[in-house]
């Protein structure tokens, strides 16, 4: 059983390192217990899933859990991908320009890439992540290529 309950926890946790859960994840537990550190997130995922079981608290909207903005989505992404995306973007190609043109939904990959390399100076000025997804959002070529900037 405990090992079990470890399994889970661990599985939670994957969603509770994009969010401002502890390691339990959200939910009734994650009410309770917020984000405090240590074997009390194992109480809390014990309370998520018994008291309210994640499936049903999900779909009733009763979890605390909720869906980040794509523009919260982006600057974690931006973040997370720092210096890839850096390498990446003065190079004119690569998975993580690919990503961020997925996240935002970019119908012209090929001509955003070559104008991110163009002007990667301007864009990465600051290494700042909120002020690169500034930079970026302010490129005119994402601006007409990406519907889903927000």
């Amino acid at each position: 059983m405990l090992k079990k309950l470890v399994i889970l926890v661990a599985l939670v946790s994957i969603k509770s390192m994009a969010a401002n859960y502890g390691m339990a994840g959200c939910g009734l537990g994650a009410l309770v217990f917020q984000d405090q550190p240590g074997k009390i997130q194992i109480l809390a995922a014990t309370i998520n899933n018994i008291v309210s079981p994640q499936t049903s608290a999900i779909t009733s909207g009763t979890s605390n859990c909720f869906e980040e903005s794509r523009s919260e989505v982006s600057i974690r992404y931006i973040e997370s991908n720092k210096v890839a995306l850096k390498e990446d973007v003065a190079r004119g190609a690569g998975e993580t320009i690919d990503g961020l043109m997925t996240l935002w939904n970019c119908s012209d990959k090929s001509s955003v890439t070559q104008d991110l390399k163009r002007n990667y100076n301007s864009i990465f000025k600051s290494n700042e992540t909120l002020q690169i997804m500034n930079d970026l959002k302010s490129n005119s070529e994402i601006q007409k290529s990406c519907n889903s900037l927000t």
